[in-house]
């Protein structure tokens, strides 16, 4: 899959709001509501974060320990990531899917990515209601496209974290799916037999990300624009998806960056336990492992 295109490195927040101000600015704010409100709610695209990506020194340590947790099956290596140095290997997290990725050669983004940030988040994959259409609203808000495909009824536009800070963002889409990104449909990252790895062990599917930043409000407008969703919060402003939301909290860091995401599972208290068990570090219901941080928390899919 064509889905690793080179980037390159990524710009300082402080650079992003002085290259688009007028993009981080807060917009007009409808009656009644608290904080930030970055578009109008009832005209919102359907969307949902349906693959998180990592990126990892080493694939099989990072793959391995997931799974063992998770008590996931590989249900993917895609070949086609050789072309860009990368290997990978993908979970289903329900009828969502984690995917970890690790460089093959020095001369990859991925291998920038680790020199500068270690492990960890990397990308996260959204499922659209018309890709096109997202595509079309991105590059309008001044996204940059880093590489795209309009291939087999897929609609896929990736775009450089310079001009959505924090992660590399996909949206994307499958026709058959569009005007539905409902759980469980097609989604051929994840290969041709992904329903065929589905386990009963209790993950539901993912549940949000959050990004870190000095400047959560100006980031999560930006994010805000290029999605074409409504932020709302003045101190810790978050955008809803269907099924879950991004949050963008305040961190004394230099840059952006994807450091968690959540997943619903039907016992987390058991999965929290599982990890003990596994000696990864824990902090309440939130574990750590392959570089990030993952809240289990209780919920049902989709």
């Amino acid at each position: 899959m064509s889905e690793y295109h080179e980037l390159a490195q990524f710009m300082s927040i402080a650079a992003l709001l002085m290259s688009v101000p007028a993009l981080c600015m807060p917009r007009p704010q409808p009656e009644g509501l608290g904080g930030i409100v970055a578009q109008n709610p009832a005209k919102e695209p359907p969307m949902r974060l349906r693959q998180v990506c990592l990126v990892a020194e080493k694939l099989e340590p990072a793959i391995e320990a997931l799974a063992s947790w998770l008590d996931a099956e590989i249900c993917y290596r895609d070949p086609g990531i050789s072309f860009f140095g990368l290997e990978n290997a993908l979970l289903p997290v329900g009828t969502d899917f984690l995917e970890v990725v690790a460089p093959v050669r020095e001369d990859t983004a991925a291998s920038r990515h680790l020199a500068r940030r270690g492990e960890g988040g990397y990308m996260l994959i959204m499922q659209c209601e018309d890709g096109l259409g997202a595509r079309e609203h991105a590059l309008a808000q001044g996204a940059q496209a880093v590489w795209q495909t309009d291939e087999k009824g897929i609609h896929a536009t990736h775009f450089h974290p310079r001009s959505v800070p924090g992660a590399i963002v996909s949206l994307d889409s499958m026709e058959e799916n569009e005007g539905d990104p409902g759980p469980g449909r097609r989604w051929d990252w994840a290969g041709p037999d992904w329903r065929g790895h589905l386990r009963d062990n209790g993950v539901l599917g993912l549940a949000g990300a959050v990004i870190e930043t000095g400047e959560p409000v100006a980031v999560a407008m930006r994010w805000s624009a290029v999605l074409d969703r409504p932020c709302q919060g003045e101190t810790s402003p978050e955008i809803q998806l269907l099924g879950g939301e991004l949050r963008f909290r305040s961190a004394p860091v230099d840059d952006a960056t994807f450091c968690e995401f959540a997943l619903n599972h039907a016992d987390p208290a058991a999965l929290v336990a599982r990890a003990a068990d596994l000696g990864l570090a824990i902090s309440g219901s939130t574990v750590e492992v392959a570089g990030v941080r993952i809240e289990v928390r209780p919920g049902t899919s989709g």
